[in-house]
């Protein structure tokens, strides 16, 4: 049974060497440890074409001799700064490139059973497809690796990611493709695409194997895909297995009290790991807007070098100097902290919540006269 553990999406980068490495170390570790005959990766392995010359070394290092074939995928960040350079001519060990353009096919045979493997790399446009001289499928099993947007695999990212070309699910019906490797979009999903016909395909983007830019929530690692030795219909949808080096992206609401203050950050921040990217967004009515500005300071002194990345967003605080003095506002904050849940939690978060909608309707009221 060929089993395949399926990633795309590192951006490696000289910028963020590092953390970039861990999690291709840890990639490649997992492939060792769960015994693939197959890595397939589906594109931008590398963030520029200069990354890849400058960390082929390291790369080839990390790669040694190992004991599954590495099949390796350019993708639109590949031709950053590519120019008329060619990516087959560096060093980058023990890996195959797949870089044929328009399509490259393969077979290999593993424990009796053979898989072809039809290569798509990133290109401008697959426009002229139905054009490509493919050969009918001869194998049990067919495997597409490409880089591209799937027409029906609605994106869920922060941001559309730029340069994909778009891909017909068409081009894997025609070439007869079972399960479709692909790359590019940086949200993790599996879908089955079908035609009025009845033919399916697998079709699965595993997500950005590292977190790569903010906004993307969610654990990062790669799909461990089995092939069945048997017929078609014991396809089933692989099997994510996140990588614990490549960090989380954190997003936290965090109402602030009269006085400036977080209350709840200590016990949040005993959760954070060294390659988390955490975003605090203070919201709440407060006495002193300085007292705010250097709660962000501290805070970035005392955690910017625990995590990859720290970002404070203030724009939900606002000011009113002399609120908790104001007799109405003594007694709601008297009842308020009269009615402390016991412990933190929801009952916790829309108690605070209360204060903050209660205090800025107090502030409307007294702003309006």
């Amino acid at each position: 049974m060929p089993r395949l553990l399926h990633a795309a999406d590192l951006h490696l980068s000289l910028t963020e060497k590092e953390y970039g490495l861990s999690v291709f170390s840890e990639l490649l570790e997992t492939a060792r440890r769960e015994k693939v005959d197959y890595l397939v990766f589906c594109g931008d392995l590398f963030n520029t074409f200069a990354d890849a010359e400058g960390l082929r070394a390291d790369l080839r290092q990390l790669i040694g001799t190992p004991e599954f074939e590495f099949l390796y995928l350019p993708g639109n960040h590949e031709d950053l700064g590519r120019g008329a350079l060619d990516l087959a001519r560096l060093d980058l060990g023990n890996l195959t490139l797949l870089d044929a353009k328009p399509f490259q096919c393969l077979r290999r045979d593993r424990g009796g059973v053979t898989l072809e493997l039809l290569a798509v790399p990133h290109q401008e446009h697959y426009a002229l497809y139905s054009q490509w001289p493919v050969p009918a499928k001869s194998a049990r099993w067919r495997v597409a690796m490409a880089h591209g947007i799937v027409a029906g695999m609605a994106y869920r990212g922060p941001d559309e990611e730029s340069g994909g070309a778009a891909l017909d699910p068409d081009l894997f019906h025609r070439f007869q493709v079972d399960y479709a490797a692909l790359g590019h979009i940086h949200g993790r999903r599996c879908q089955t695409l079908s035609t009025i016909s009845g033919q399916t395909v697998m079709a699965a983007y595993p997500g950005s194997t590292r977190l790569w830019r903010r906004g993307e929530t969610g654990l990062h690692g790669a799909y461990l895909l089995e092939l069945p030795s048997q017929d078609r219909s014991g396809l089933q949808e692989p099997q994510f297995l996140p990588l614990s080096s490549a960090g989380e992206y954190r997003q936290y609401p965090m109402p602030l009290s009269l006085e400036g203050e977080a209350p709840d950050l200590e016990r949040v921040a005993a959760g954070w790991g060294r390659n988390d990217w955490i975003e605090l967004v203070f919201s709440g009515l407060v006495e002193d807007e300085k007292a705010v500005a250097r709660l962000s300071d501290q805070l970035l002194s005392q955690f910017a070098k625990r995590v990859r990345g720290m970002e404070i967003r203030r724009d939900g605080v606002s000011a009113l100097p002399g609120i908790s003095s104001h007799p109405v506002a003594k007694q709601f904050l008297e009842a308020w902290k009269a009615r402390r849940p016991a412990q933190a939690g929801s009952e916790r978060n829309v108690w605070i919540r209360a204060r903050e909608l209660a205090l800025n309707a107090l502030k409307a009221r007294l702003e309006h006269k």
